[in-house]
């Protein structure tokens, strides 16, 4: 928890490649009341996970079931974690992306994993074709700023088509 606070991502990340029963813990702060403490959490975890892909796969297991739990809203912490793997073992992730978009149905769930498929994008991967089929789904409704984020997801799937 000291690394965490401290800011210390490259200490903490050294810890849970050397030692994976490490991200025990770091499970929990997921669902941290500080914003800052969850995301540094996600992005060790994502360390961890590339650095150890059986572990990796059981922490994108886990993630999947806490967001299939009955109030999956409560699951909305472990969507930086699958944002973070994707990014750092896209291989890995991959199985995962799409059934974590399954539930782009959600008005709670919606915002994060609209975060969390930015993310990934970011790092140029491409999105599964069933993720952006589904935000085509949506692109006509909701807000005006998940409207924006879709559109922008939209776009980098056209950039991909056309080898931009």
């Amino acid at each position: 928890m000291e690394l965490l606070r401290r800011g210390d991502e490259g200490g903490l990340e050294r810890m849970v490649v050397a030692e994976p029963r490490a991200v025990q813990p770091l499970l929990g702060r997921l669902w941290d009341g500080e914003p800052v403490i969850a995301a540094r959490a996600a992005r060790a975890l994502g360390a961890a996970a590339a650095a150890h892909p059986e572990l990796g796969r059981e922490l994108l297991r886990r993630a999947l079931w806490a967001l299939n739990d009955e109030s999956a809203t409560n699951g909305a912490p472990v969507l930086p974690l699958i944002a973070e793997v994707a990014c750092r073992a896209p291989g890995l992730a991959a199985p995962f992306v799409a059934p974590m978009g399954s539930y782009l149905w959600d008005d709670g769930l919606r915002p994060g994993i609209l975060r969390a498929l930015s993310r990934i994008a970011g790092t140029g991967a491409e999105l599964p074709d069933e993720v952006l089929d589904r935000l085509a789904a949506f692109a006509p409704a909701g807000d005006p700023e998940e409207r924006a984020v879709i559109e922008r997801l939209l776009a980098n799937r056209e950039e991909h088509a056309n080898g931009v």
